[in-house]
């Protein structure tokens, strides 16, 4: 499973949606996977490819220790068919996905709050890309893995960090949106964190509704 799903994020030239098209299989984005990616990229601040070997193991052997493993969600909605043939007819659907993500009604308060911080700094782009290339910086965000139909960033704030997904599935005609964070899911069984937790899944369900939304409201008015 680990090694399908970071082949799936190898950078891929998408000028031909046929080509990627006939590659996906349904069903291939889960929360073990994205849990698995985060774990062994350090949550996206790390290449696979830059890590020794035995580092790598030592990493896989995380994976099967039940008593540290990190939170990870991944939620998914259903799009219409209209929609789905407007993703497909796309070069590159993540890129599609990502700007609907951040320039949707749902996401815009997060990213009035964000943009001013971002223009001070002067660290990242405050301008949502019409392409996400790895290792860019948008807002909080910096693009770590891509693919014709998965994007996957990481971010970090203070000593928290985490990675999110967000992709496609054509076959099964689904959008997804998933997060994996450097906590523990037994620290988050303590009752403020259990509130914070369930905040963070009605909001990323919020998200998620918003990217579908502004997905149909790009394709419609076109």
């Amino acid at each position: 499973m680990i090694s399908s799903y970071c082949r799936r994020c190898v950078s891929t030239s998408a000028s031909n949606p046929a080509a990627w098209a006939r590659n996906t299989l349904p069903g291939g984005f889960t929360s073990d996977g994205l849990k698995h990616y985060g774990l062994l990229t350090n949550f996206g601040q790390e290449s696979l490819e830059q890590l020794k070997s035995q580092e790598v193991r030592r990493r896989k052997r995380q994976l099967d220790d039940d008593t540290n493993q990190p939170y990870v969600d991944l939620f998914s909605k259903r799009i219409s068919d209209e929609c789905s043939d407007y993703l497909k007819s796309q070069a590159s659907p993540s890129d599609t996905l990502a700007q609907a993500f951040f320039g949707s009604k749902h996401f815009m308060p997060e990213r009035m709050i964000l943009t001013p911080i971002h223009l001070l700094s002067g660290e990242s782009s405050t301008s949502i890309p019409s392409s996400f290339q790895v290792k860019e910086r948008y807002l909080q965000w910096t693009v770590v893995c891509k693919s014709p139909l998965e994007l996957i960033l990481s971010w970090q704030v203070s000593n928290v960090k985490g990675v999110t997904m967000l992709a496609f599935d054509p076959a099964l005609r689904k959008a997804y949106h998933g997060n994996c964070i450097n906590v523990t899911e037994k620290a988050l069984d303590k009752p403020l964190a259990a509130t914070g937790l369930q905040l963070h899944k009605t909001y990323a369900q919020f998200l998620l509704d918003g990217m579908v939304k502004e997905l149909l409201s790009t394709k419609t008015n076109m």
